[in-house]
């Protein structure tokens, strides 16, 4: 790579060759771009072309002096280049932990954080300025890093958590930082994970990021087929190649809207049409259920396990496993398991007292029928390892005291 130039027997740094790149981050909400992650590129005049400095902030063995007076170079010139523009858009610059931690061991004061210092000597706003905290592994203070984080979301900075999907425990920079932004790379989950799980766990980021009030961005996306995918997944920020390569000058605030007013309007149309057949597929379920257990309402307690035993064979076929349980979520009939090479259900006596009061959809059953009189309830698609298959949960009141579970196939 090109990064020193000799002279005289000894090395320098050629400021004027480090060049802060751009890429757009796009607002699925208003089309436009409402930010750029900064990226750090050197100018290699003998080819006449830019190259990438990622190698170069992210080697353990490098010498932190010279990458750390490069960091500042980029850092000013791309502050410098906000100020210039007179843009009111968001800037996103990456700090690695382990850096941050082994500069600042004892100043942990507002004026002495560079980013802090430009931000004063420019005088750009301070809510322009996104913290992105990202790192391979992190052996520092995690006492120090929280100080040093609380510095600049006091100041007014925001700050985000880049590459979840790799390097130091995610969870444990979520609980500890708490972040106002989330950022997820498809590329980086995509080459550890299969497909189903990939979307599984983006869609258990997706839900924690909402519970948290983290505004979920996925970077890294090349193809329309990925922003679907973001979107589904409740994202509004949107990065990649798909939009733009990074480059050295901003662009124009609307450059993608008419690509993105395309886009959501196909998802809009594509989403709609799932959620459609997705409510018919429950509405049948509903319905062959409702026809197979009418007039069981009236079953007495002693009659009601053999007359339940006796229905089991006209399930719809799709009915993976059924039992009910009592209104305090015990169960109160053995669980009928279907063998499907033998198309047979397979009694299980030693499930009955299991309690499933705990459950996320008993409890939500039972607070809708408490509240809404509401009869049945169903879950998101759920994933069995085990079965390598996909389900959904039904719950049916089938009578004050009586809350049938049924698990259903829902492969595609």
């Amino acid at each position: 790579m090109f990064i020193t130039e000799t002279q005289k027997g000894g090395q320098f740094w050629n400021e004027t060759h480090f060049v802060p790149h751009f890429q757009p981050i796009v607002n699925a909400i208003n089309r436009s771009i409402s930010a750029y992650e900064v990226l750090g590129r050197q100018f290699d005049p003998d080819e006449n072309t830019y190259q990438s400095l990622g190698g170069l902030f992210h080697n353990r063995d490098q010498d932190m002096v010279p990458v750390y007076n490069i960091d500042r170079v980029l850092r000013e010139k791309a502050v410098k280049h906000l100020k210039d523009s007179g843009l009111r858009t968001k800037l996103f610059f990456n700090m690695m932990p382990n850096f941050l931690s082994r500069v600042h061991h004892t100043d942990l004061f507002a004026e002495n954080f560079h980013i802090i210092q430009l931000i004063e000597k420019y005088g750009i706003n301070r809510n322009q300025v996104v913290i992105e905290i990202t790192e391979d592994e992190f052996d520092g203070s995690i006492e120090r890093l929280i100080q040093i984080v609380q510095i600049f979301r006091d100041y007014g900075l925001k700050i985000a958590i880049d590459d979840l999907g790799s390097g130091f425990s995610n969870l444990e920079r979520i609980g500890y930082l708490h972040p106002d932004i989330m950022k997820v790379d498809i590329q980086i989950m995509r080459e550890s994970l299969n497909k189903n799980s990939f979307k599984q766990v983006l869609g258990a980021i997706s839900e924690m990021s909402q519970k948290l009030g983290s505004q979920l961005l996925f970077e890294g996306i090349e193809t329309e087929e990925e922003v679907n995918l973001a979107l589904s997944m409740g994202a509004n920020l949107l990065q990649g190649y798909y939009f733009s390569v990074p480059n050295p000058h901003f662009l124009n605030r609307s450059t993608f809207s008419e690509k993105m007013t395309t886009v959501l309007e196909n998802f809009s149309n594509h989403r709609s049409k799932e959620l459609i057949e997705k409510g018919i597929r429950e509405q049948n379920i509903i319905d062959k259920l409702n026809e197979v257990f009418n007039g069981f309402e009236e079953t007495s307690n002693e009659d009601f396990a053999f007359n339940f035993k006796k229905i089991v064979d006209s399930l719809p076929s799709n009915i993976l496993k059924i039992f009910v349980c009592d209104k305090d979520g015990y169960q109160i009939t053995p669980t009928y398991d279907l063998d499907k090479d033998a198309g047979e259900y397979h009694e299980k006596m030693n499930q009955i007292g299991n309690n499933y009061a705990w459950k996320p959809y008993f409890l939500k059953h039972k607070a809708e029928a408490d509240r809404f009189r509401k009869k049945w309830g169903v879950t998101y698609p759920l994933y069995d390892i085990r079965n390598q298959n996909q389900y959904v949960i039904f719950t049916f009141s089938l009578s004050e005291n009586r809350i049938l579970i049924a698990q259903v196939d829902w492969m595609e």
